[in-house]
């Protein structure tokens, strides 16, 4: 007798279900575009859903974000994450242009999501990146985006300047005026304290001191901070408060970092009369960059003080003290700390030539600095440790070891053995020159002798216990 079997049909497999987002983005915000950004995720929303074989994972959006770089776009990192996360399989976006500019962010976000599975549906292209041929075709459609960009930004520059040409400038952020209807308006408790400042200034107040009496006095900025030193200095070379506005300052370099670089004359500037009401005149505005620009010895462009360093110091300043002492002293506070630290009478002298033994080329005291010696000893040697700070063409004077120095000056003075208290009332200061020392008498006398170094390792200082 046959045997049959019979054989029962396998039931089909379904396929998992995909989940898909979707990604928008509008780079201006009006409510055209408003409306266009709720339209684009209203249809992406109603289109995930009405697919059986998909799950909806969501729509996420950028609004008033540019799309050439991927750093401030907050949605878009956060669907990157969510796709390394493996909630995600397809994300659906409109165009390249809505997903991005640059090219290169472009093809690395793309190729990453490739790598982990993830394919990227760009509609008006007809283009699935996991397809063969869909990395070529982005990386052409891509470079179109970009020069696009690229355009755009340009028209844009375009459309400025010819503003600029009209006499019409650009709203701002300025203490002291507040923007209504797209004009700026005076803020009369903030205007007050801006004439203040211009007073206190040229009546001979440091930025930093008068920053320090408005903090005293809880004045703050609109944003509700401190007015500190280098804010106060912008404001007295921000020619806004005069009524008037120097355009182009600024210009944006490249369209893809969006970076702005100050207009050092690449572009031309636009100084436009009569933009807004003034807070100070023109007259007080003019004295307070020429005190400025004497007081921190820097240039005047285009009626402006440029910007002070507080490491700048004016070509032939010699000062005794290292240079890097603030430049907004005074010349009477400069001479009255010099002589603070020359007379040794601060208390901080920790050592005998604490402030005493100077660099003759950079002008600058020589510091302690702990030595270990072939011998086993432990002892400070003076040190030039600013010397390439101050004058780095000049040569560097050696390492002074201590006892040596003191048995070496005793000997050029005639001395049996050193006498910290007679060296203060024989000598105003010492000075050195590499290795050659000059003792500098108080009646006005030298004397010079050549240091001899002795012989000694340098080990690597550690702390002694």
């Amino acid at each position: 007798m046959k045997r049959i079997n019979v054989l029962e049909p396998k039931q089909p497999v379904l396929a998992p279900r995909k989940r898909v987002a979707a990604y928008a983005r509008v780079s201006m915000e009006t409510e055209r575009l408003k409306h266009s950004l709720s339209a684009q995720i209203s249809y992406y929303s109603a289109l995930i859903q009405k697919n059986p074989e998909w799950i909806y994972a969501g729509v996420y959006a950028d609004d008033a974000i540019s799309g050439t770089g991927t750093e401030k776009r907050g949605e878009f990192n956060r669907l990157i994450a969510d796709c390394d996360a493996g909630r995600i399989d397809i994300v659906l976006v409109k165009s390249i242009s809505r997903f991005a500019r640059n090219t290169v962010d472009l093809l690395n976000t793309v190729r990453h999501l490739k790598d982990i599975g993830v394919e990227v549906w760009f509609e008006d292209e007809g283009i699935h990146s996991l397809d063969g041929d869909g990395e070529l075709m982005l990386t052409i459609l891509a470079s179109f985006a970009q020069e696009e960009s690229r355009s755009i930004s340009e028209n844009c520059k375009w459309g400025i300047r010819k503003q600029y040409e009209r006499g019409a400038s650009r709203g701002c952020k300025i203490y002291g005026y507040r923007t209504k209807k797209g004009q700026l308006v005076i803020q009369e408790d903030e205007a007050a304290v801006v004439r203040r400042i211009f007073q206190m200034f040229l009546d001979g107040d440091s930025c930093y001191v008068i920053g320090k009496k408005l903090e005293a006095e809880g004045v703050r900025s609109y944003a509700g901070k401190r007015l500190c030193g280098e804010v106060i200095a912008t404001m007295i070379r921000q020619e806004k408060y005069t009524g008037c506005t120097l355009a182009q300052k600024l210009y944006t370099a490249d369209h893809v970092t969006h970076k702005q670089v100050r207009n050092n004359g690449e572009l031309p500037m636009y100084f436009i009369e009569g933009t807004h009401p003034a807070i100070i005149s023109m007259e007080t505005f003019q004295a307070a960059q020429q005190e400025f620009a004497q007081r921190y010895g820097v240039e005047i462009v285009n009626g402006i003080a440029q910007k002070a360093s507080y490491f700048y110091h004016k070509d032939g300043d010699h000062s005794p003290h290292p240079k890097h002492r603030g430049p907004y002293w005074s010349e009477e506070r400069r001479r009255q700390h010099a002589e603070y630290f020359r007379t040794r009478e601060s208390g901080q002298c920790r050592y005998d030539f604490s402030h005493f033994i100077e660099c003759e080329h950079c002008h600058g005291h020589l510091q302690a600095s702990l030595r270990h010696y072939v011998d086993g000893s432990a002892e400070a040697g003076w040190v030039d440790v600013e010397h390439t700070m101050r004058a780095k063409d000049s040569p560097r004077p050696i390492v002074f070891r201590d006892s040596a120095l003191k048995t070496q000056i005793a000997s050029a003075l005639g001395w049996e053995t050193f006498d910290a208290d007679r060296m203060f009332e024989t000598l105003s200061g010492i000075s050195v020159n590499v290795d050659m020392v000059t003792l500098h008498f108080k009646d006005g006398g030298t004397k010079q002798f050549q240091y001899i170094q002795l012989k000694q390792i340098h080990r690597k200082r550690k702390e002694t216990t």
